[in-house]
C-alpha cells in the first residue's frame, strides 16, 4: 500500500537541507518503533533475508514534493514557498494494515535536521526543518495486467561492480541497468518465499526470464534525459556514504502482477529504506 502524507511546516520560513532522505527514512522507524517494537526492530536490524549480504526492508518513500522550492546553496538546501508540501510512504504489506499505518502517520511531528545546515541570521531556524502530518491518504496499488508503465518518485540506484571492485552507477539507458533492475525485484521476490510461516506453502517460484524493463521516452518532451543525483547517506557520520541514483524518467516492466506490484510497493533498485528506488504507476 503507498499512502500521500500531505505536512504543514511549522515555521513561516522553513529550509529542508539537501540531504534529508536519511532523516525521514530515521523518522518512519521511529514511528513503527512507537506502535510495534518488535517489527521496527525487525526491519531495521535485519529485514527480508536473501543472502547472508543482502536484506530487504521492503518499503521506500518519495522525495519530498515541494512545490516552487527555491534553491540555496549557500545555505545548503532548499526553501521552501508553499503551505503544504507532498510526500510519499510506500509499504509491501498486506491490506489489512492499511488503517494501521494511517493512524500512525497521522498528526506525527517530523522534525529534518542535518549537521551540515548553515545558520542564516535573519531566517527562522534554519537548521530545524519541522512539519506537521495533517493528512494521510492510502493510494491503493492494484496492478491487474503484465505490463506497467512507471515514474520515478525519488532517484533509482542500479550499480555494478569494475574490476577494482568498487560500485559503477548505470544510467537508465545502460544495457545492464534493465537486468540488474529486474534480478533485484526477484531477489526481494525470492526474500519474501523465505520468510514464509512455518506450515504455510511458499508461492510457486518464478523464472528470471519472466520480467522485462523497458526505458520510455517521457511523452512530449523526447529530448529530455534521465537526471543523475549524487546523495549524501548518513551524512556527518562514520558510515557516510555516496551514491548516485537517476531519477524524472519513465520505465514499464512487463512480467507476473505480483512482482509489478512488489516493485511498486517496496521500491526498485537499491537503497530502497534510504528513500531511493520509489515510484509510482503512471
Amino acid at each position: 500500500m503507498q499512502f500521500r502524507l500531505t505536512l504543514r511546516p511549522v515555521a513561516s520560513q522553513t529550509l529542508v537541507p539537501f540531504n534529508y532522505a536519511y532523516r525521514l527514512s530515521a523518522f518512519i522507524y521511529a514511528v513503527l518503533a512507537d506502535a510495534d517494537k518488535q517489527y521496527a526492530d525487525f526491519l531495521h536490524g535485519k529485514g527480508y533475508e536473501f543472502s547472508s549480504t543482502r536484506r530487504f526492508k521492503l518499503f521506500t518513500f518519495s522525495d519530498l514534493i515541494m512545490p516552487n522550492a527555491r534553491l540555496d546553496m549557500k545555505a545548503g538546501g532548499l526553501w521552501i514557498n508553499s503551505p503544504h508540501i507532498e510526500w510519499v510512504v510506500s509499504f509491501y504489506v498486506d491490506t489489512a494494515a492499511q488503517h494501521f499505518i494511517m493512524g500512525l502517520f497521522q498528526d506525527q511531528r517530523c522534525v529534518i535536521a542535518s549537521p551540515k545546515h548553515r545558520a542564516n541570521p535573519g531566517r527562522a531556524n534554519p537548521g530545524r526543518a519541522e512539519f506537521i502530518i495533517e493528512r494521510v491518504e492510502a493510494v491503493p496499488v492494484e496492478i491487474r495486467s503484465q505490463t506497467v508503465q512507471l515514474r520515478t518518485l525519488s532517484p533509482v540506484v542500479i550499480a555494478e561492480k569494475d574490476a577494482r571492485g568498487m560500485d559503477q552507477y548505470l544510467h537508465p539507458s545502460d544495457e545492464q541497468f534493465g537486468p540488474l533492475l529486474v534480478s533485484n525485484v526477484l531477489a526481494k521476490y525470492s526474500s519474501i518465499q523465505t520468510a514464509v510461516p512455518a506450515g504455510e506453502a511458499p508461492a510457486d517460484s518464478i523464472d528470471a526470464g519472466s520480467l522485462t524493463y523497458r526505458l520510455l521516452a517521457n511523452a512530449g518532451r523526447q529530448a529530455a534525459q534521465p537526471k543523475s543525483r549524487l546523495v549524501t547517506i548518513k551524512e556527518g557520520s562514520r558510515e557516510e556514504t555516496k551514491v548516485r541514483g537517476y531519477y524524472g524518467f519513465m520505465f514499464e516492466l512487463s512480467g507476473p502482477s505480483e512482482l509489478l506490484e512488489l516493485a511498486v510497493l517496496a521500491g526498485v533498485g537499491r537503497y530502497n529504506a534510504e528513500g531511493f528506488g520509489c515510484v509510482g504507476v503512471k
